[in-house]
């Protein structure tokens, strides 16, 4: 595991909310995944936010896409909040985008995010 990783997690509203930090590699994913399948009860929703993560290493990635049991913890169940959680949230599992949906930086003549603009 990478000397700088660790993961905090509380339970909220029949929720668990997962909060790993540091570098993301292989034995790191392990971590990840064993908090995941003892915490898990088979209730509610489980949100990781991928804020905190720092280097993102393939391995690290595709050890927690494969390592994680679907039986116990149904992906549709699974939540991934902040810009790195595309890159490590398996199939079928949910990516929270907070970014703006919008990327023409005000220019398209509809946009609803032109606000330098008035318009008549």
């Amino acid at each position: 595991m990478s000397s700088n990783f660790h993961v905090e997690f509380e339970k909220s509203g029949g929720n668990l909310h997962v909060r790993p930090s540091g570098d993301f590699d292989g034995s790191s994913a392990w971590e990840l995944v064993n908090l995941l399948h003892e915490q898990y009860d088979g209730q509610g929703q489980v949100y990781i936010d991928t804020a905190n993560l720092t280097a993102l290493r393939p391995f690290g990635c595709s050890t927690f896409q494969c390592r994680l049991n679907r039986r116990h913890l149904p992906f549709e169940r699974l939540h991934f909040q902040g810009d790195k959680g595309a890159e490590i949230a398996p199939k079928g599992s949910t990516v929270i985008d907070h970014s703006p949906k919008c990327r023409c930086g005000g220019d398209c003549a509809n946009c609803k995010c032109n606000h330098s603009k008035k318009r008549h």
